[in-house]
């Protein structure tokens, strides 16, 4: 790596990230890498790698080509909601030399936390951006990611060049056996000079940072969760060094997390994909209260869950089994979900501890000034 990324990368990963990313607060991940003209306030969440790897290993699984196709989909408009979000300078109302700029910086951010080592050059004009990644998450271990890696890079570019017919695809992949991750983005006519292998999803929601997000989400006192990210982190409970954080040996990403609610809609879309999306998340739980290996799940649920920004959460084993989470991420699409992903992780992870089957299928919902979620059995 050139010695300037080098330095770009440090400079990101240890006073730009620390100053922009709150993780001191018992239920709550907030960051603010936002474009110049404003400052945002995002409600980020994060999620195990292996939960990822799970999700697209049983769509494509199940549904093959279309599976693949929708979690391109939900990967693309992701990416570009959380551009238009964070208020990423576009290409109608900045200079080009502005919006490349801002894609070295981004690509650096993304190297600081997603990767060891990214390289990209783009072309403004032909409209053309190709990145490549080393030991990128999620598709280094399955050689997929059509979330994070096809569908969440092509969505960042078509923002940033506010044209959304602009795709992406992955010419190469660490998990196919190359070196690094090369991924293509640019128009169709474009990407079928070099390949014919890729999909196409032009329904992009534009949606910006409004006063109800920040409001709905903002930081407030806890009752239950006791420990924040940070705490948890000088504790040695989870492991955070070279811009990773990961929970013995099992590496975590921080997103926005409308990323929750993009993913249950779109795989919700498919043929009984509700109960594929929920099995997925449940065989995850499964497998994180195995790594944890004790039967103490309250306490685990209402430490872990929180430091992860999920809100200020508790547990009740008096008459039906619930969990409550309140301060859950609240987002536009909350009073539609069914929230399958959180429902499947805490069904699986339980199910673990009683060695039975248990599963969260009810739920309540409460929005005032903040959302609580409520799940039950």
């Amino acid at each position: 790596m050139p010695v300037k990324d080098r330095i770009v990368t440090w400079w990101i990963k240890n006073i730009i990230i620390p100053q922009q990313e709150i993780i001191d607060k018992p239920g709550f991940v907030i960051t603010s890498f936002s474009g110049p003209s404003q400052k945002t306030y995002l409600r980020d969440v994060f999620f195990a790698e292996k939960l990822f790897e799970l999700i697209e290993n049983l769509i494509i699984q199940h549904y093959g080509e279309q599976g693949k196709k929708t979690l391109y989909s939900a990967g693309k408009k992701f990416a570009y909601l959380y551009a238009s979000l964070s208020d990423f300078p576009t290409i109608k109302d900045h200079s080009k030399k502005a919006v490349a700029d801002f894609a070295y910086l981004f690509v650096r951010y993304c190297e600081g936390v997603f990767a060891k080592q990214a390289k990209h050059e783009i072309d403004i004009d032909q409209k053309i951006f190709t990145i490549s990644f080393q030991d990128y998450v999620i598709c280094r271990h399955n050689g997929y990611g059509f979330i994070m890696t096809d569908g969440g890079c092509a969505g960042t570019w078509a923002y940033l060049m506010q044209d959304k017919s602009l795709e992406g695809t992955q010419l190469e992949c660490e998990g196919r056996g190359k070196q690094n991750c090369y991924v293509l983005c640019a128009s169709p006519e474009k990407i079928k000079e070099r390949t014919n292998n890729f999909f196409c999803e032009t329904n992009l929601l534009d949606l910006k940072f409004e006063k109800s997000y920040k409001t709905l989400n903002e930081v407030r006192q806890t009752t239950y969760a006791q420990n924040s990210l940070r705490t948890l982190i000088d504790a040695n409970f989870f492991d955070f060094r070279s811009g990773i954080l990961s929970y013995k040996g099992n590496r975590f990403l921080g997103s926005e997390s409308h990323i929750l609610y993009i993913l249950e809609q779109e795989i919700s879309k498919l043929n009984g994909g509700e109960k594929v999306l929920f099995d997925a998340c449940f065989e995850y739980g499964s497998l994180l209260q195995k790594i944890y290996g004790h039967a103490d799940y309250k306490k685990f649920i209402m430490d872990f869950f929180p430091a992860l920004g999920f809100g200020d959460i508790s547990v009740s084993s008096s008459g039906m089994l619930h969990i409550v989470l309140k301060y859950y991420p609240w987002t536009t699409f909350s009073e539609q979900s069914k929230f399958i992903i959180i429902r499947g992780i805490m069904s699986g992870f339980v199910s673990s501890i009683f060695e039975k089957k248990v599963d969260f299928n009810n739920f309540d919902i409460d929005v005032g000034s903040y959302l609580t979620l409520t799940i039950k059995v």
